[in-house]
């Protein structure tokens, strides 16, 4: 962030203060994720006013709409997270291409994975699965497509689609191991699927728990 200060590069500092918020976040800050997401949203709109809108403009500006969204989703406001994600939507459908602009993977795809992700949180497996299961990620990186896998994951295991649970963490793995085997959601979702299973636990899906360190 102090980088892209010094280098009069305005839209770096907001992409910098949009992966700020994302550690708040993994620490459980959720008040300071959101204090400095609105605050990154409101100068950044304000700036949008005095200068040409470009594609960077709104990648940086949606992005933080879905952080506001994960952090509401989090905090279980669900109003709130909708709002924020029909407000990246909107940035989204305005850009009218996914794009990756600082990393950031900002565009309409990206927006319904989020979606997907925003409506687990919220345990509303339903609306993430008619969103998530017709979504065509594969443009996107490969970590993005086993986020969604994942969370198609989550959203099964929530309904009790128990296989469905484990295709899609399986075909998460196999795009994206480290991230299954160390994220937090995907072992949670594993350990109760073996809670569940008990002794009639397939192989396959010992095998994951034991890739996940999910006995325990």
């Amino acid at each position: 962030m102090r980088e892209a200060e010094l280098s009069g590069e305005p839209l770096g500092v907001f992409a910098g203060i949009y992966r700020l918020a994302h550690a708040f976040v993994r620490l459980k800050h959720l008040d300071q994720a959101e204090h400095a997401t609105v605050t990154a949203v409101n100068a950044l709109q304000s700036y949008v006013k005095d200068h040409e809108s470009t594609p960077q403009h709104l990648s940086v500006l949606g992005s933080l709409h879905l952080m506001l969204a994960l952090v509401h989703a989090r905090a279980g406001e669900r109003s709130a997270a909708r709002k924020q994600i029909e407000n990246a939507r909107k940035v989204a459908q305005q850009l009218g291409e996914d794009r990756n602009d600082f990393n950031l993977e900002f565009g309409p795809t990206n927006v319904e994975i989020q979606a997907v992700s925003t409506a687990v949180d919220l345990g509303d497996a339903g609306e993430a699965l008619d969103i998530g299961e017709g979504l065509d990620a594969s443009s996107l990186s490969i970590e993005r497509q086993a986020r969604l896998l994942m969370d198609l994951g989550r959203a099964h295991t929530q309904r009790r689609h128990f296989g469905d649970a484990l295709s899609s963490l399986l075909a998460a793995e196999e795009l994206a191991p480290e991230m299954i085997h160390t994220h937090i959601a995907a072992r949670e979702v594993v350990r109760e699927l073996m809670l569940v299973a008990g002794r009639a636990a397939s192989d396959e899906l010992r095998a994951l728990a034991e890739r996940t360190d999910s006995l325990g």
